[in-house]
């Protein structure tokens, strides 16, 4: 016997159902398409365990587009944990041919050992309680470093922020920030990885924390986060496109969004910022690992003055030739006017890089290297 969930942290599934002993089918829970990728489901056997085969479906409530916009995310790899979502492998590490994808659904073989929950996911996962009890243990490690809150969350969340002070004189601010879209854990994990890499002995990290100083909010749509949504906030917004007129006065939507919003204008009115997100499959895409890079299209129309706009584009270019964030399509996308990015350009001139990691070909620690990778080539191009 076999139970198969979702009510939990990061859970995503409905209309679970027995189909035949050890096989189960089951809907993703999907917003507008295309956030309806994401599901994640635990398996526990009442039993011996054994094989068990996982039909996943799109949500029907979304139609056509939903089962367009999920599907058109596969084929790619999917994850598993035997830990409580600690460590996430694929599960073609272990069962090979475990996963077939068709048009309209996709079936995930597995083998569940008795007495041990099994978690199975889109991707590899980081639950909202784990990211915030990791702040406060690197807040303990380094010195001088201070575990914060952005403020709280639509339902009352505090959304975690860690403060890295320079250790040099004349230092510039970056903020760092990920999980707009709460599905898009490799974000997370890259954000993470950024403070982890500057916490280090690695020479680079040193020297970073002499120039800079440095504000990661690793995960800012925590509700989001627990109940295991796509895309969309408990309010019903996309993040990214939340702050259409900011610079101009105009107060985004969304409880997370104002918190960051004050943030960065009030208090650490960041010379550079990162933001990662991150994408599944390769269909339509061309070069591996498949990461994403988005960027100010028209650099002149946004910054005051050539300068600003020339040392733009010295960032832009160097992450195109330095980082693998063009594979995902040969080309970036763009960062557009509800972007939280093109706001702050134009109010404080700050120099954005926005990347995505495709959550198909990297697990968690190297999503936590991609960041540190991401920020080291961003920051060397600042001089």
């Amino acid at each position: 016997r076999m139970r198969v969930t979702s009510d939990f942290e990061c859970g995503n599934g409905k209309s679970i159902r027995p189909v035949a002993p050890g096989h189960w089918s089951l809907e993703e829970v999907g917003e507008k398409a295309p956030y309806c990728k994401y599901f994640c489901v635990r398996l526990e056997p009442e039993g011996d365990g054994g094989l068990v085969q996982l039909d996943v479906y799109p949500d029907p409530d979304l139609g056509e587009p939903g089962r367009a916009g999920m599907m058109g995310h596969y084929p790619s790899q999917i994850w598993y944990s035997s830990d409580d979502m600690v460590t996430w492998r694929p599960t073609a590490h272990v069962w090979e041919d475990s996963t077939e994808f068709h048009e309209s659904h996709l079936a995930v073989r597995v083998r569940v050992q008795p007495g041990q929950a099994l978690h199975v996911a889109s991707n590899a996962v980081a639950p909202y309680s784990r990211v915030a009890a990791w702040a406060e243990e690197r807040a303990a490690i380094g010195c001088g470093d201070e575990a914060l809150s952005l403020g709280r969350s639509h339902e009352g969340r505090l959304i975690p922020l860690l403060h890295l002070p320079a250790r040099g004189a004349d230092s510039a601010s970056v903020f760092i920030f990920a999980g707009q879209h709460p599905s898009e854990h490799l974000g997370v994990y890259a954000a993470m990885g950024t403070v982890e890499f500057l916490q280090s002995a690695h020479p680079e990290a040193l020297a970073l924390r002499e120039r800079f100083e440095f504000w990661v909010c690793p995960m800012i749509n925590v509700d989001g986060n627990v109940h295991g949504r796509n895309g969309w906030t408990l309010q019903g917004i996309n993040m990214s496109g939340d702050f259409v007129g900011a610079a101009d006065g105009t107060e985004p939507q969304a409880a997370e969004d104002k918190a960051l919003w004050r943030h960065l204008t009030e208090v650490s009115l960041p010379a550079a910022s990162l933001q990662f997100h991150g994408f599944m499959g390769k269909r339509g895409f061309v070069d591996p690992p498949y990461d994403g890079l988005y960027t100010l299209q028209d650099p002149d129309a946004v910054y005051e003055g050539s300068a600003a706009a020339e040392r733009y584009r010295a960032v832009q270019d160097v992450m195109k030739w330095d980082s693998d964030g063009l594979m995902g399509g040969g080309r970036p996308g763009t960062v557009s006017e509800g972007f939280v990015e093109y706001q702050l350009a134009r109010l404080l001139g700050t120099i954005p890089v926005f990347y995505e990691i495709n959550h198909g070909y990297c697990g968690v620690w190297g999503a936590k290297r991609r960041g540190a990778q991401v920020m080291r080539t961003a920051l060397k191009a600042l001089g």
